[in-house]
């Protein structure tokens, strides 16, 4: 044990770049290490026994199987049994309660461990291009991957970002509303093991160390697993989000043996702006390429590269490529443009740059016409009982928002749901701003995609409020403070500039005295919950945004009340506040 324990303390050297042996005589040295192996056996243990149980329901499939003739056949012929045996022996009279709960998890468990392919044995290093191979086993490019883990067991192995949240969020709702997911994925990679802060203690020769992590171990670990989720919590709805983990992740991910590629192509990636080079350790891959061409079709069906036979899952872009492609080429701050701009934009920290910028006249002309367009001259309450409503506005001066890592993770939310939507077309909304978007000239670059319900919409704020927002996105923690929250707590925002004034609050002093201030954003609806009841179930609403299919929420108020529409939003990245907009109210 003691030799066991002096080439373990070797190893443990090696890899920190630490040494101490030499300072210790050789019988404290052994007897340190049988107790840092046993300690660690211990700890190994522990963490192998651990097991992903936490998300134990079905996915919508196994639940429509249970639901069917065939899922009540396998219910009855396991609950006969439970039911004979509790009229027989049982004297509870609760036989039919008690064979329903047994029989209800029974059934679930079967059918999500026949219906879920297994992980593949051979990890990242399968390279077979069978097709009944790849239809048997899942991958960890396939999107059921985290799912048939948690199902069958087994070490997870990630290469790309999204795979990590995945396995987060097997049912890929886009959120993770528990801390304890996270926690299983620290587990996963063997970063945060209690092996591991078995070894910081056990390597510390600190008795009180020791103590404390046989007593607090665990309590210690997740306090720790639960500031690492306020971390990324960024935007206070006590959900995280994918590009909240991307953003967390590209800072803090190495610590914990996260890789850097994020996994999402995007269509820029698919039109060919950056490459996807093979992930595969030792593949000289540096671009997917199918049938000849290096740009993939929408739609493709393209699994394997023809220059290194390595499948599609495989291949990803790195962050730094993708940074650079998605950028807007107008702006100050692109490193075309910017002279002090950072070489490696590997992570989102390493260029978190944000500013706001004048426009031209043409710009300000042009956002006069937007304002122009979706006036709309109708009194509501929020506007207060004795203001009148606004006749016209006069745009003054307009400030573009560069927030680098806000757009960059509204890329990257819009990339998300244009992926979910590629296959079922949605129903389109259109807005008051709709029509003249598609033509206005300052939109040629970034135009909205009307296919998946992108839109430029108005929000209201102080211009202290307002500039805030435009540096560190909305929050959603302070959703509703001084407004109300109809459609529960979420970024509120209107089609109508007129809705948008009622919040904005005149500025009294400097340069912009007597002035107005409210914010053009661009806005990812995806799929639409759209109400008009003049009283919504705003927990409801919510519930089908954070766990359903839908995306954001369109309260009809112009169709039941004659006011507004208003779409609301519970994720920051959902919307970008690109535009500053100043300007006087002008009544007749």
């Amino acid at each position: 044990m003691a030799a066991a324990g002096s080439s373990l303390i070797a190893r443990v050297e090696e890899a920190e770049g630490a040494s101490f042996g030499y300072l210790l005589p050789d019988c404290f040295v052994s007897l340190h290490g049988g107790i840092f192996a046993v300690g660690l056996a211990l700890a190994r243990n522990i963490d192998d026994h651990r097991n992903f149980k936490r998300y134990d329901h079905p996915l919508p499939a196994h639940s429509a199987f249970i639901g069917h003739w065939e899922g009540h056949a396998l219910w009855i012929i396991i609950a006969l049994p439970v039911v004979t045996f509790g009229i027989l022996l049982c004297t509870c009279c609760l036989c039919c309660w008690c064979s329903y709960t047994v029989t209800r998890k029974a059934v679930t468990n079967i059918v999500r461990r026949v219906m879920t392919r297994r992980p593949c044995q051979h990890g990242l290093a399968c390279g077979s291009r069978e097709e009944a191979h790849l239809a048997k086993w899942s991958h960890a490019f396939d999107d059921d991957y985290g799912f048939a883990v948690r199902v069958h067991g087994g070490r997870p192995q990630f290469f790309t970002l999204r795979q990590c949240f995945n396995f987060m969020d097997p049912a890929q709702i886009g959120y993770v509303a528990d801390p304890l997911p996270l926690h299983e994925l620290l587990q996963a990679t063997r970063r945060w093991t209690f092996m591991d802060r078995a070894r910081e203690a056990l390597s510390s020769w600190s008795v009180c160390e020791w103590c404390d992590l046989l007593r607090h171990g665990f309590s210690l670990e997740r306090k720790m697993v639960s500031d690492i989720w306020n971390e990324m919590n960024t935007d206070g709805n006590t959900h995280v989000s994918f590009p909240e983990f991307v953003e967390w992740a590209s800072s803090h991910g190495q610590r914990f043996g996260f890789p850097q590629p994020v996994g999402i192509i995007g269509e820029k990636g698919r039109a060919g702006d950056y490459p996807l080079p093979c992930t595969v350790a030792g593949c000289s891959c540096t671009n997917f390429c199918a049938n000849g061409r290096d740009k993939l079709p929408r739609n493709s069906g393209a699994k394997f590269c023809e220059s290194c036979g390595h499948p599609m899952g495989f291949h990803a872009a790195m962050p730094g490529d993708q940074i650079l492609a998605v950028l807007p080429r107008c702006w100050s701050l692109h490193p075309c443009n910017n002279l002090k701009a950072p070489v490696d934009l590997v992570h989102f920290a390493a260029y978190n740059e944000f500013c706001l910028v004048p426009c031209d006249s043409d710009t300000i002309s042009q956002v006069q016409q937007l304002m122009d367009a979706s006036a709309k001259a109708t009194w509501t309450r929020d506007r207060g009982r004795n203001s009148s409503v606004p006749s016209g506005y006069e745009v003054v001066r307009v400030d573009r928002n560069e927030n680098v890592k806000a757009w960059l993770k509204y890329y990257l939310q819009k990339a998300l749901i244009v992926e979910a939507l590629m296959d079922a077309p949605i129903p389109q909304y259109r807005m008051r701003t709709s029509q003249l978007v598609q033509t206005l000239p300052m939109m040629d670059l970034t135009r909205p995609d009307e296919a998946v319900n992108e839109w430029y919409l108005w929000h209201g704020s102080s211009s202290k409020g307002a500039v805030r927002i435009a540096e560190t996105e909305f929050k959603q923690a302070l959703a509703g403070s001084s407004t109300g929250t109809l459609y529960g707590h979420g970024s509120y925002l209107s089609d109508s500039c007129t809705k948008a004034d009622e919040y904005s609050k005149e500025i009294v002093d400097g340069k912009d005295s007597g002035l107005f201030c409210i914010m053009l954003c661009r806005v990812m609806g995806g799929q639409v919950r759209y109400t008009d009841e003049v009283a919504p179930n705003a927990k409801a609403l919510m519930t089908d945004v954070l766990e359903g299919e839908y995306d954001c929420i369109l309260g009809d108020r112009e169709k039941c009340r004659g006011t507004f529409k208003e779409i609301v939003i519970y994720q920051s990245s959902q919307a970008y506040p690109e535009y500053l907009v100043y300007y006087r109210r002008k009544f007749e």
